[in-house]
């Protein structure tokens, strides 16, 4: 009966299309680029929804009500201007469940509002990526060896491997690689705190031209394919990670499964999907704020990607929702 509830929601919603390359993806940063200041972002929404008008399934006063609400709090306006997240918002989200979870208090040590809590708390892709990044954590953590090298691409605050137990793990490296230079001087940040900067490079450098080879033991890499469209990229992200892996190292990535909706084969787990925040999250993220992480793929088009990159030995772990899987690809 929820499957078909839930069908039935996202039957009356237009497929989300991929942001456009010409207008909100630039090659130098696709994640989260400064499209204008707020007040520009926010006249510039309001203008969007009010041409577009009603939508069968919200109201324009309604999108009208959620934009003003992203405005009231520091999550909301960086999405408002970027359409994205950066490192640090990124772990702000996946580290909630220990933080903000526990605390109460948001970024600015103030009580949650009513939709940054739904965000956090009951969005299903942001519930989705807490669970991956646990998911990363253990799977890599379960690879560790003494001499072990590290590599998270792109880095964010570097949380996937800083985060790791080395206590039996004297020898290690961990190489922190993102073309954001403001992510490369929080991880480093991080690292100081943990006193393992002397483990640690932090390298400023476009995942597309790595330049290692046999480098790695281990590569994390989360948060590209979500906002990559092109699958040849893809391919050829993938590539360059098995390049810059040893042989039998191991790529630990994740993608985005398509949602429900018409003449779309959906790999979600609706049993383990609240329909209505899934449609809550849908108006804020796709209709209001046109987030740019809206590239969706299918367990099986990832794995041929992977392959066609060179990796063998690939598994998928999922998510409780089927979400956000993460991969584990070998290179032989």
């Amino acid at each position: 009966m929820k499957k078909h509830i839930m069908l039935g929601i996202f039957s009356m919603i237009a497929t989300t299309k991929a942001i456009n390359a010409a207008n909100s993806i630039e090659a130098s940063n696709l994640s989260h680029t400064e499209r204008n200041t707020l007040p520009e972002a926010i006249e510039s929404i309001a203008k969007k929804i009010k041409q577009r008008g009603e939508l069968p399934y919200v109201s324009v006063a309604r999108q009208l009500e959620l934009l003003q609400a992203l405005s009231q709090f520091e999550l909301g306006r960086f999405l408002l201007q970027r359409g994205g997240l950066n490192g640090y918002w990124t772990d702000y989200v996946i580290n909630h469940p220990k933080q903000g979870r526990l605390t109460g208090l948001n970024s600015k040590n103030q009580p949650f509002t009513q939709l940054e809590l739904f965000l956090l708390d009951q969005a299903p892709t942001c519930l989705a990526t807490q669970q991956r990044f646990e998911i990363f954590k253990r799977e890599i953590q379960n690879r560790l060896h003494d001499g072990v090298i590290l590599a998270s691409i792109p880095c964010g605050l570097t949380a996937d491997l800083l985060d790791l137990d080395f206590s039996q793990t004297p020898h290690f490296s961990i190489y922190g690689i993102d073309i954001d230079p403001e992510s490369l001087i929080q991880s480093k940040q991080i690292a100081e705190n943990l006193s393992i900067t002397d483990h640690c490079q932090f390298v400023q450098r476009d995942a597309w031209a790595l330049g290692y080879e046999k480098k790695f033991d281990v590569i994390a890499s989360n948060g590209l394919s979500m906002y990559e469209p092109d699958n040849k990229k893809i391919v050829t992200l993938y590539h360059q990670f098995f390049l810059a892996l040893k042989p039998h190292g191991y790529l630990v990535t994740s993608f985005l499964t398509p949602p429900p909706i018409p003449a779309v084969t959906t790999e979600w787990d609706l049993k383990n999907v609240n329909s209505e925040h899934a449609l809550l999250q849908k108006i804020v993220f796709a209709d209001v704020l046109e987030c740019k992480w809206q590239i969706f793929r299918s367990e099986e088009l990832v794995r041929s990607q992977l392959i066609d990159a060179g990796f063998a030995d690939i598994e998928v772990f999922y998510d409780k929702a089927h979400i956000f899987p993460t991969v584990i690809a070998k290179k032989i």
